[in-house]
């Protein structure tokens, strides 16, 4: 029975994966089809201020949403664990009227300062109506964020997935007419239209999920609100820190008299690393989230849950790290252009770097799950505080590749601080199973970093070509074991057949 337990938590989570990896993919390739419609339009200028106006947005609705984003979610995996109708909706209305308070706090924030942000963002008090008029984007935003924690928190996954496409696709069709007639005088109403999809799309979605109707006073719903705010208020603090150590690290790279293309190799390191391989953990903790939530309670449920999310990340995740050391050159030249080659000095340690982080990341989520606030808060600011000094001290001694040894040494020193916490206050440990492959995983890490620090592009193509074949061969023969991948063959071809 735990044989097939185990296989069915592997099962759920390649599926998952592979479901939210796919719409993450296709929402991409959207989105860069409709960025490149839109560089036309409004050039660089308009780019540049569209970054800034979506820059402010985001820093106040971090300052304002009191991290309802991800507590939402909790609260609904909470609920829908007890299976328990009233609670589930007396949990969601409380969600839901919390995320109009703090919408209209935002807003109301924007209105105030509006000709602050206007000189802080354009140099004077001329645009402080297009602030006023953005404030409608935070009740737009946070409604659908509301929505989407319904999505989430039960695990919809199908819903969740299709959504994140159609919503990607709505918007470039709206984007781009409106940028084409518009131009400059356009990015306000696509800023607006964008929000006003997203929730469109999400209130389609849940409209068919069943909320009773409770009776709430106000009195009750600030008091039921009070640990969703209170946890909520903390990780809002954890993301603005995170903007700012982010900010202070860009500052640093400019001021220390560096020029722009550093600065830009950075950005595009960041990019490639968050947005692009950053939908593979994006993919997972979809689903993982609201799962290790409904378990929280049971410590040996969390550590095996853990463990298999631990073993299927790495098995994914590293064969696509080892492809991006062998392709690295071809994919920045394609995504960017030649002069953005250096970026791959970053890379040799970074890439390795995200084969640590498929084994941390599972980690981090536990303490979340829990709802141990205080010391959620504390690991965060302190995994923060790692990349910010490790990125300082490294980059003014190493330069470039300084910067990815940073971003290894922050995991490395997360992992120290984070393990020890577990297995102290919830009995975690690593199986045995999950051991032997983190082993085999970060030793082929560790050979394609060698590798790429000592052999130079293209005479590294040849050992990184076997080293990519070894890591495909040996995650395909471990996922065989895991979830029998002949099956999804055979199955992928009957629905093939059926279509013809």
């Amino acid at each position: 029975m735990e044989i097939k337990n185990k296989e069915n938590s592997h099962k759920t989570i390649l599926n998952a994966t592979g479901i939210f990896g796919f719409a993450q993919a296709m929402k991409m390739v959207v989105s860069i089809v409709g960025s490149k419609f839109v560089a036309i339009f409004l050039g660089p200028f308009g780019i540049g201020i569209v970054g800034l106006l979506n820059n402010t947005i985001a820093i106040i609705s971090s300052l304002t949403s009191f991290g309802i984003n991800i507590t939402g979610v909790r609260e609904v995996s909470l609920a829908n664990a007890e299976n328990d109708q009233n609670k589930f909706s007396e949990r969601f209305i409380v969600l839901q009227r919390w995320s109009i308070i703090t919408s209209v706090i935002g807003a109301l924030a924007t209105i105030c300062f509006s000709k602050l942000l206007s000189k802080l963002t354009f140099g004077n008090t001329d645009y402080y109506f297009w602030f006023v008029i953005l404030s409608v984007n935070f009740v737009f935003a946070n409604l659908s964020t509301s929505r989407n924690a319904l999505l989430q928190g039960l695990r919809m996954i199908k819903s969740i997935a299709i959504s994140n496409v159609l919503s990607s696709v709505l918007i470039t069709l709206v984007t781009v007419p409106i940028y084409y007639f518009f131009k400059f005088d356009g990015i306000i109403a696509v800023i607006l239209a964008t929000s006003f999809i997203n929730l469109l799309v999400n209130f389609y979605f849940t409209r068919n999920i069943k909320i009773d109707k409770i009776s709430l006073s106000i009195a009750d719903t600030f008091h039921k609100g009070k640990p969703l705010l209170k946890m909520g208020f903390l990780l809002s603090i954890n993301v603005i820190f995170g903007q700012i150590c982010s900010y202070l690290i860009k500052l640093y790279l400019n001021g220390n008299g560096s020029s722009a293309e550093i600065l830009g190799l950075f950005e595009v390191s960041s990019v490639i690393l968050i947005s692009y391989v950053g939908l593979i953990f994006n993919a997972m903790g979809t689903d993982f989230y609201p799962r290790i939530t409904e378990v929280q309670n049971d410590n040996f449920k969390v550590k095996e849950l853990v463990n298999d999310q631990i073993e299927m990340g790495l098995l994914l995740v590293t064969p696509a790290i080892i492809f991006l050391y062998f392709c690295g050159p071809y994919i920045v030249e394609l995504l960017y252009s030649g002069h953005f080659l250096g970026v791959l000095s970053i890379f040799k340690a970074a890439l390795f770097a995200i084969i640590l982080k498929a084994v941390i990341w599972p980690l981090a989520f536990v303490i979340l799950a829990k709802g141990d606030n205080k010391l959620y808060f504390k690991q965060e600011i302190v995994s923060d505080l790692f990349l910010l000094v490790s990125t300082v001290f490294l980059y003014h001694f190493l330069g470039l590749v300084g910067i990815g040894i940073a971003s290894l040494i922050q995991f490395i020193l997360y992992a120290f601080y984070i393990i020890p916490i577990l297995k102290s206050k919830y009995d975690f440990s690593i199986r045995k199973d999950t051991f032997q492959i983190i082993f085999v995983c970060i030793f082929l890490g560790i050979l394609a970093s060698t590798i790429t620090f000592t052999i130079e592009y293209p005479n590294a193509y040849y050992p990184l070509g076997v080293l990519l074949l070894i890591s495909f061969y040996y995650s395909y023969k471990e996922l065989n074991k895991r979830v029998d991948i002949y099956s999804y063959v055979n199955k992928f071809k009957r629905k093939f057949k059926r279509h013809e």
